[in-house]
């Protein structure tokens, strides 16, 4: 520090020409000299906490990649890899397009695998989890289920607040605001447009109002510029009351239903509340449809992940896997005890395959290519998250890669956490210490067990499951969030815009051909219902845990910046859900063709606002 000051003082003395003999160009030449001797200036120094990353557009090309290097904001607080440093520090200049390339084809291998994370690992631990704690089906829906399938937004909306800078939660509301527009015009237009019917009043209305005032709430929150612990408590306890509303309906139409026994025969089937392909709340209404006779085919079944399968067995075929051991979920017996031979090593290699080699055949070449870009995830996932399945022969129960999980398992967790390589005596590190204890664990797992049978231990396979395939989530979507925030950075777009975009269609996109599958099938109520249930249990738990942890982390309140983008958002989900209602009034609950396209030309009028406001065309 001191050289530091010597040299400040002096290249002082020499701008001013204080120094007799050295004047002028001599004087800025010599200045200049010392300060590229050892190290520059800007090396000693950071910018203050103020300084937007994006200024590095202001600086001389081959000072950008030392701003970055120097700037607070440029840093990333969560993720293992700087995006922003190795598209701008390791390419030239007029090579950055070419990064940029790169790391698109990796946005979206990460958003698949948050997808296949989601659906493949996590929703199959909680369904065990579920069943092994007793949990009815409507419970089961609103907590274990439901929190399933919303993990990507839940946890890319915890991974955005946390890695948020200065109060910039931009990508998160974006996110979440944007992912409720796209999926309340364009997916419950593809509903509509789908399979034209009609729809039930009070499920309808019930989540429309509350939706609204979760989107009502979130705009207060940014427009006062700030969040508190309490506010925080207050999403998560909608959502709550919510579910007390959902009840309270439910028990009422159970009341009333032996009344209804001499009307006209209204076929009663269960609709999901929240999300049959992303369930909020699993709840029996009243359908005025009626119920197809086929059952749910092969193609559809394939497209399902976890969950959906699960509430599919239970329409299509009036089971309930999670309390009937012996039903497939999608109603196709499965006889535990008769299954081909397989020597034990064989049936290693076949499970860490993560390609569909039985349907490899019946695949076209996009489904084949798709198979083999998402392999590479696939294995890694596969060899360390044990996944128990009731459905399949033996529960899933695989020996030796279950054994393999023992060892696998805990060294990911502590790795992926960052404690891995902290050390706890003397230079001896924590994964030092994981390593033998999960071994220890293999080996009595394969001396207690038998490869023909799974061991009376294995749903304690699921509960370990479910812990890794939250790490994975959460790690994954913290990478999606870092890789978004560079685009952001380098194209000098906002957060909220990427996220109303890149991170909502990536978020949205399968269930909107998931949604469209059911409506196909003659399901559309399922669906519809889903457009509305789904987004609110998003929004209410994805900014309620987020901003709970925010809190916790800020001394009670945590800072929100807002801007004209975010109005846009918060007013373009208020038109769509006010245009359903007052449509929905007028058609007497009909929905058709009409309903969607007038949520197309909806959405593309939202769209185009916030880019222009976005652009400062639209001044705001």
């Amino acid at each position: 520090m001191c050289q530091l000051l010597k040299k400040v003082a002096l290249v002082t003395v020499l701008r001013l020409g204080c120094v007799p003999g050295i004047k002028g160009e001599h004087s800025r030449e010599l200045s200049l000299s010392i300060l590229s001797s050892d190290q520059s200036f800007a090396e000693y120094s950071t910018t203050d906490d103020s300084t937007p990353c994006k200024a590095y557009h202001d600086q001389p090309k081959d000072q950008q990649c030392q701003f970055i290097n120097n700037t607070d904001a440029c840093q990333i607080d969560e993720g293992f890899v700087d995006y922003l440093r190795f598209s701008i520090c390791q390419f030239e200049p007029t090579l950055v397009a070419l990064p940029l390339s790169l790391l698109a084809l990796w946005l979206i291998f990460l958003l698949v695998a948050l997808g296949v994370t989601a659906d493949n690992f996590f929703c199959p631990a909680l369904t065990v989890i579920s069943r092994t704690l007793k949990l009815s089906q409507n419970i089961a829906g609103i907590t274990f289920l439901a929190f399933g399938n919303g993990a990507p937004d839940i946890f890319s909306a915890i991974a955005a607040i946390s890695a948020a800078k200065n109060g910039d939660a931009g990508l998160a509301i974006g996110a979440l605001f944007g992912a409720g527009i796209f999926v309340t015009t364009i997916v419950a237009g593809a509903i509509a447009f789908t399979h034209p019917f009609k729809t039930v009043q009070r499920p309808f209305l019930r989540d429309v109002v509350f939706y609204l005032a979760a989107a009502f709430w979130t705009w207060k929150v940014l427009y006062v510029g700030h969040i508190t612990f309490w506010e925080s408590l207050g999403f998560i306890g909608l959502y709550l009351l919510y579910v007390a509303v959902v009840f309270i309906g439910r028990k009422i139409y159970q009341w009333q239903k032996p009344r209804r026994a001499g009307e006209s025969v209204t076929q009663e089937v269960p609709s999901v509340n929240g999300d049959i392909l992303n369930p909020a709340i699993m709840s029996i209404n009243q359908v005025e449809e009626p119920r197809p006779t086929h059952s749910i085919n092969n193609s559809l079944a394939g497209g399902l992940g976890a969950t959906e399968s699960l509430v599919a067995g239970m329409l299509f075929h009036g089971s309930d896997p999670i309390n009937n051991e012996a039903q497939a979920l999608l109603g196709e017996h499965v006889n535990d005890d008769v299954e081909d031979y397989q020597s034990p090593l064989t049936e290693f290699f076949q499970g860490i395959n993560p390609i569909d080699t039985d349907g490899w055949k019946q695949m076209g070449l996009v489904s084949k290519l798709y198979e083999i870009f998402k392999a590479p995830i696939g294995f890694f996932l596969i060899v360390t998250v044990p996944v128990v399945e009731y459905e399949e022969n033996k529960h899933n129960w695989n020996r030796l890669l279950n054994c393999l999980h023992c060892i696998t398992a805990p060294v990911f967790c502590v790795m992926m956490t960052k404690v891995g390589m902290r050390e706890i005596v003397g230079h001896f590190q924590v994964w030092e210490l994981v390593l033998p204890i999960g071994i220890l664990l293999a080996v009595m797992a394969f001396l207690t067990s038998k490869p023909s049978k799974q061991p009376v231990y294995h749903p304690a396979f699921a509960y370990a499951g479910f812990l890794v395939a939250v790490i994975w989530i959460y790690s994954i979507a913290n990478e999606i969030v870092n890789l978004l925030e560079m685009y952001g950075i380098v194209l000098e777009v906002s957060n909220e815009v990427l996220g109303l975009t890149v991170l909502a269609w990536g978020n949205s996109i399968g269930d909107m051909i998931s949604n469209a599958t059911m409506a196909k099938q003659g399901y559309p109520q399922m669906g519809l219902s889903a457009c509305f249930g789904g987004p609110l249990f998003n929004m209410l738990l994805g900014i309620g845990i987020s901003c709970l942890i925010a809190t916790q982390e800020h001394g009670g309140t945590f800072p929100l910046n807002h801007n004209s983008v975010q109005y846009i958002l918060a007013g373009g989900l208020a038109v769509s859900l006010l245009f359903s209602m007052v449509f929905m009034l007028v058609r007497k609950f009909y929905v058709g063709r009409l309903y969607s396209l007038l949520l197309v030309i909806i959405y593309a009028a939202f769209l185009l606002i916030a880019v222009l406001t976005e652009l400062g065309v639209i001044p705001l």
